[in-house]
């Protein structure tokens, strides 16, 4: 008998064995992605005519937001076959410059964008719909909505699955719940971030007056320059290799979106939350960055050729989800 319950417990810790073991991360090669390759942040051009303008934080933005301009817009003069999609692309007038970049990593494709504007307030929010209402829409609409000059989705912070945590849009807190398990993103007025380190109630009280934007999703990636490897969260499979997505600051009012491709796109295997952090903090300016939405809503949109707002990253996969909410950054500069 004693045999038997000895037989059994080792066929138990073999198969926790076997468990533990799936649950480890794919070791893929790093590639040759070089930080000196990166594109760099550009310079705001000199204002020699018009006016930069603060936007009110509650500003309805659908209603006056100013359209980017199409002369501002850079593309690359030539395309060398096969590598189109890694050739830099952007914007660039007196309020706001936004310069977008293509590698690989980890048998990855990835996508990101450097961004400075004049003024924080040129960094906004915009909702689908109420809190409480499931209703979504693709990034593209939303950013069209806005006049944005670059967007990404945000943290999915609406409908009845997601009723935990804390949300602040455009100074209005509209959800307070938090139970210590998220890292949350709390941007103020500076345009600059902090992050609460699973936060609870008290945490987001004590920062509220300050916090223009606040979001729940996560976990954080970089925290005061280093990098946050082994962090969990319950919203995603930090060991299975998807698409992600991150909004970062590397200095005042600069900042850096990165979204990788998933196995769903061909060529990319995608990345695990720890090859996320490993990339993240391959750019050696990130102050604090931390992980958005990611999967299907990985979307990050621009105004390609100066025409249609689109969803620019996963170009080979032509799916397209409704999102929530986006983070995007407006236009300030008004012109005679």
């Amino acid at each position: 008998m004693k045999k038997k319950i000895w037989v059994v417990l080792l066929s138990c810790v073999l198969m926790l064995a076997a468990f533990a073991g799936a649950a480890e991360e794919t070791a893929y090669p790093r590639e040759s992605f070089d930080p000196a390759e990166q594109v760099p942040v550009l310079p705001l051009p000199a204002l020699e005519n018009g006016t930069l303008i603060e936007i009110p934080v509650d500003h309805d933005s659908r209603e006056s937001a100013i359209e980017p301009r199409d002369e501002c817009y850079f593309y690359p003069e030539t395309v060398v076959e096969g590598q189109g999609e890694n050739t830099a692309s952007g914007y660039a007038d007196p309020s706001i410059t936004v310069n977008i970049g293509w590698n690989r990593i980890y048998e990855t494709n990835f996508v990101y964008a450097r961004v400075k504007i004049a003024h924080a307030s040129q960094l906004r929010t915009l909702m689908a719909s109420p809190i409480t209402s499931k209703n979504t829409t693709p990034g593209s609409n939303l950013a069209k909505r806005v006049n944005a000059v670059i967007a990404v989705n945000g943290d999915f912070c609406g409908g009845e699955d997601r009723t935990m945590g804390a949300i602040i849009r455009q100074g209005e807190l509209l959800r307070l719940r938090c139970d210590a398990q998220f890292d949350l993103l709390m941007i103020d007025g500076a345009g600059d971030f902090k992050i609460l380190s699973n936060a609870t109630d008290e945490d987001v009280t004590a920062i509220q007056d300050q916090a223009v934007n606040l979001f729940t999703f996560g976990p954080a990636l970089v925290i005061d320059g280093e990098p946050q490897y082994g962090r969990r969260s319950s919203l995603i499979g930090s060991h299975r290799p998807a698409q992600r997505m991150c909004i970062a600051q590397t200095g005042p009012l600069e900042y850096l979106l990165i979204t990788s491709e998933g196995p769903e796109d061909p060529g990319s295997v995608g990345l695990t939350l720890d090859q996320f952090v490993d990339l993240v903090s391959s750019f050696p300016d990130v102050k604090n960055a931390y992980n958005l939405d990611g999967g299907s809503s990985s979307t990050l949109v621009f105004r390609k050729n100066g025409k249609n707002w689109e969803k620019i990253n996963a170009p080979k996969n032509g799916k397209i989800r409704p999102l929530k909410d986006i983070i995007y950054f407006a236009d300030a500069w008004e012109t005679e």
